[in-house]
């Protein structure tokens, strides 16, 4: 199934921000949270804040090198990142205020950037669904 998310206006130049529901792995709490969606980025970043407000539990460290190749330390927590139909469990970083949706999550499906039509596309169709088939001979 399809979903399509505007891209948010109000930046310059506008960019994907997409509404995201976040939760941890028991799904007792959960929020929704406007993230950028970032191609670039290894991994999901969710803020220290709801980080703490969801509870989420922390499983390891990371190092984050960003822009600048400024090197910053952060904990990763388990959490299940919805967007559209699309449910992942994930391991994303506790990483200040950030909410980036990285490619941890994105390459579970298939997202198409529009530019010109300042809109996203999800498709969260199955690996299985999109196999090719062979050929007899």
């Amino acid at each position: 199934m399809k979903a399509r998310f505007a891209y948010d206006t109000e930046l310059d130049p506008p960019a994907p921000v997409i509404p995201v529901r976040v939760s941890g792995p028991t799904g007792d709490a959960a929020m929704m949270l406007p993230m950028l969606v970032d191609t670039g980025a290894d991994c999901t970043l969710l803020p220290v804040s709801i980080v703490r407000q969801l509870g989420l539990p922390q499983v390891d460290t990371l190092r984050i090198i960003g822009v600048g190749d400024v090197a910053r330390s952060a904990t990763t927590h388990v959490a299940v990142i919805e967007l559209g139909r699309l449910r992942v469990v994930a391991k994303v970083a506790a990483f200040v205020e950030e909410a980036i949706l990285g490619r941890d999550v994105l390459n579970q499906a298939v997202v198409t950037l529009d530019g010109p039509g300042l809109a996203m596309t999800v498709n969260d169709r199955s690996r299985a669904g999109t196999r090719r088939r062979r050929r007899s001979t």
